[in-house]
């Protein structure tokens, strides 16, 4: 059986010279291996348009992703405006596909997505699907949902919802030289071993239980029969004023970043489910990553910079977890761009916590506005303010 081997390299720069830097970097690191898989995790410095059909191109015979972020790194570090690059080689049947339309109905872009796409290899018996998409489409946990019914719910499900670094207006996903928006990239990953996903948030509750009472798809307009944004303002002030800033008088560049702050936790018995609040509609409405009901009761969360390391590296201990415990080849990083912002420069250390974690293997991720994470037999799969780590055994 083929060894597996991941190679990872992060860049900045103009496109042409990012890509030029990721693929001589993959290239002497692989040796005489071909990578199966890439992903490619790039800021809008490096605009996936201009990137993709570069790396294609090097690696003809390897299934291509990409994601726009809102932050990148690997195992030696983070950066901003840079891209990630993830390779594997081993012995692997992948098979992708995407689809847009995912704003006007996620059904049918998965569907359209997972067209052709076996759910069975002879002689792979492991699945691992992993799923990019685009957060602003506000379907997120739809998808997830629906990509695990549609492909049984007898896999694991890993993956993340793109960024644009944070100015919350166009994110992209990318299936080879394809780049989309409002759309799904669906990859299922066949393998002789099973792969790990493990996931882990570091919030706590901030408020007390408020009540969605006026929705519509994934604008929330009223809560507890009050202007939501109006709520999400009062309910976080002694925290804001604590960090020294009014979200009412921020900017609007920056309300983003406030709300990936101080994000929605749901009562799951005695855990939290988190949604991520992504932006202000009009005056007083609040745009999420996914749905949210009519009726839905939630506590407005915060989290202190300890916890968000401490979940970081529960998240990779789940993973290894999963795979018996047997060394890695490397790991693929979903995590919240809510975690940049409250960890700010200690982010460094929690990436080193879910390195060491892993037994120190090559490691490649991106800062997302939404990660995915479903196990068997689970029932939702997308998640805010998590690390997601999907690992490679050897």
């Amino acid at each position: 059986m083929q060894e597996t081997k991941v190679a990872t390299a992060i860049a900045t720069g103009e496109a042409e010279q990012v890509a030029a830097t990721l693929i001589a970097k993959v290239k002497q690191d692989l040796g005489a291996s071909s990578p199966v898989l890439l992903m490619a995790f790039a800021s809008t410095k490096q605009p996936l348009s201009q990137l993709m059909p570069l790396l294609s191109a090097a690696f003809p015979d390897s299934t291509v992703l990409g994601a726009s972020t809102a932050g990148e790194f690997i195992e030696t570090g983070d950066a901003k405006g840079a891209t990630a690059l993830f390779a594997l080689c081993g012995d692997y049947r992948i098979f992708a596909g995407a689809a847009t339309g995912l704003r006007a109905g996620s059904e049918l872009a998965v569907m359209e997505a997972l067209e052709g796409m076996p759910l069975h290899v002879v002689g792979y018996p492991n699945r691992t699907a992993i799923l990019l998409l685009d957060p602003l489409a506000g379907s997120s946990e739809e998808a997830a949902l629906m990509t695990a019914g549609m492909m049984g719910f007898d896999l694991r499900l890993a993956g993340g919802a793109a960024g644009d670094d944070l100015a919350l207006k166009c994110t992209h996903v990318a299936l080879g030289s394809r780049v989309l928006t409002d759309a799904v990239v669906i990859a299922t990953v066949f393998s002789k071993k099973p792969l790990g996903v493990g996931v882990c948030h570091g919030h706590s509750p901030l408020s007390v239980p408020l009540t969605v009472t006026r929705a519509e798809g994934s604008i929330v307009h009223e809560i507890d029969g009050r202007p939501a944004w109006d709520v999400w303002v009062e309910r976080t002030r002694a925290a804001t004023e604590a960090l020294g800033f009014d979200p009412a008088q921020l900017p609007a560049g920056d309300v983003g970043g406030f709300l990936l702050r101080f994000e929605a936790g749901l009562s799951q018995g005695e855990a939290l489910k988190i949604r991520a609040p992504l932006f202000r509609v009009g005056a007083q409405s609040i745009g999420f990553a996914c749905g949210i009901p009519e009726g839905t009761v939630f506590r407005i969360t915060e989290s202190e910079p300890h916890r968000q390391i401490d979940s970081a590296r529960e998240a990779a201990r789940r993973a290894l977890a999963q795979v018996g415990g047997v060394p890695l080849a490397g790991a693929v990083v979903f995590d919240c761009i809510c975690r940049n912002l409250i960890l700010k420069d200690q982010f460094q250390t929690a990436i080193a916590g879910i390195y060491h974690e892993l037994g120190q293997v090559p490691l490649a991720g991106f800062e997302t506005y939404g990660e995915i994470a479903l196990d068997v037999g689970d029932l939702s799969g997308f998640h805010n303010t998590t690390t997601v780590v999907l690992a490679f055994p050897k």
